[in-house]
């Protein structure tokens, strides 16, 4: 199968591991190299013709140098051996001129994932450049054979793409592994037009497996549902009422509990969930569940940026918080072991033991109320959990949409919002590490016409 990417593992574990071995002759009394490259084509289409078609590379190399506990670091796009000393040497000066932190130093041999699993990450598509051209002429074609009587449809942007990386971990402990991953995406962006005005909403699947992808057809009827749907919106009175959150929406409230429970937040107390471990979060039907090794996961990985490796535990248990995510630094400072989340999460599920259903059965459930399909602007206050965002959606009245909305804002606070979710529907969808079905809140503070 031809590949895009010329580099392996191989020549990236050399490359970090020469940076390390530089960083040590010249004095360091520690060093961390990290190497990758990458390779990838995009192809766009719009109005019948091809709108952009891109084949792109990169590398690159990051190194840090200790001399003692100050650390200083220096990035290159060269990775030829006279760019690598440049690049140690820079580092070396740089952590002259910074001050001690010695819970910042690199985690010792014994604690990274010398010999931990490594995920399957890697399944090149092998679609060339003409293939893709035509998946995104198909998609574009799709959109605009929508249109119809009183409504127009046009195509924002119809996009396909594949690419490949490989990356690569090295530190003066003796830790030294990589390991090659691709990512391939398809999205369409569709824009509604009527009498009264336009309107624009999107779909999009994005998958390590080309084979895995969302067919183009099912994405731009979803692209033209989300569009055609927000035509013709009309103001609703402000009003404190249920709020059923589609998947794609309910990802931020996943984003804000992680971060909530993140490492320097949970040091500083610069959270609205202080000293969370062993506390009731959010209602006692959910679990959160982290996986670092879902073949082919999104977040899915061997080993941090640290050389940490995560692992397969239960972040939510009923409700109550009973991890963290932790890289080595705020570990320390915390009296705590790294949890091997430098980068971040690895693949969260938010799941309920309570009873599920469809997207239709939640509205039936929630009976009258807001469906939130977009966030359209806001803030979610950290520390406080003050949670305030204007929406795109629509009005739901005995169980049934009714009507788009506009001019809506939602507000509550995160402690209140995760506590009273209700329901978690069966129409999971996964957004970067985070996956999660449609989230029905109790109750909210809606803000529209007086």
């Amino acid at each position: 199968m031809t590949r895009l990417l010329a580099a392996d593992v191989a020549d990236m574990e050399d490359v970090a591991g020469q940076a390390v071995a530089i960083a040590r002759r010249i004095g360091a009394d520690h060093a961390v190299a990290s190497a990758s490259a990458g390779a990838g084509v995009q192809v766009t289409a719009r109005a019948g013709a091809t709108d952009t078609a891109l084949r792109d590379a990169g590398q690159g190399l990051t190194v840090t140098v200790y001399r003692g506990t100050r650390g200083g670091t220096a990035s290159t796009a060269a990775l030829d051996r006279h760019a690598i000393a440049e690049a140690v040497d820079e580092a070396y000066a740089m952590a002259a001129l910074v001050g001690e932190d010695p819970d910042a130093l690199p985690p010792l041999l014994a604690d990274m994932a010398v010999d931990t699993p490594l995920p399957p990450l890697d399944a090149p598509s092998g679609v060339d450049i003409a293939r893709l051209r035509t998946m995104a002429l198909e998609g574009d074609a799709l959109i605009r054979a929508a249109s119809g009587p009183g409504m127009t449809l046009e195509t924002v942007s119809s996009g396909v793409s594949s690419s490949e990386g490989v990356h690569a971990l090295a530190t003066s402990a003796g830790f030294c592994r990589g390991q090659t991953y691709s990512n391939h995406g398809r999205w369409l962006v569709a824009l509604a037009r009527d009498a009264d005005g336009a309107v624009n909403d999107s779909a999009d699947s994005f998958d390590r497996r080309f084979d895995r992808l969302i067919p183009t057809q099912l994405l731009a009827e979803r692209a033209v549902a989300r569009a055609a749907g927000q035509l013709g919106a009309r103001a609703v009175p402000g009003q404190r009422a249920p709020v059923l959150f589609e998947p794609r929406a309910a990802i931020a409230l996943i984003g804000s509990l992680v971060g909530a429970l993140s490492g320097n937040p949970q040091l500083r107390g610069a959270t609205f969930l202080p000293d969370a471990l062993g506390k009731a979060a959010a209602a006692p039907h959910l679990d959160m569940y982290e996986n670092p090794y879902e073949p082919f996961g999104p977040a899915s990985g061997g080993f941090d940026r640290e050389g940490i490796a995560g692992r397969c535990r239960t972040i939510i248990r009923g409700g109550t918080v009973e991890g963290l995510f932790l890289g080595t630094r705020s570990a320390r400072r915390l009296g705590m072991a790294s949890t091997g989340n430098a980068d971040g999460p690895w693949n969260l599920a938010l799941t309920s033991r309570a009873e599920r259903g469809s997207f239709a059965d939640l509205c039936r459930r929630m009976g009258r109320g807001l469906i939130v399909r977009r966030l359209n602007g806001g803030a979610a206050d950290p520390v406080t959990g003050n949670w305030t965002y204007a929406v795109a959606g629509a009005w739901v009245e005995d169980g049934s949409p009714v009507h788009a909305v506009t001019d809506v804002t939602v507000g509550g606070n995160l402690r209140d919002m995760l506590t009273g979710i209700v329901a978690v529907g069966d129409d999971v969808e996964r957004h970067g590490a985070f996956s999660t079905g449609s989230i029905l809140i109790d109750v909210m503070q809606i803000g529209g016409a007086p």
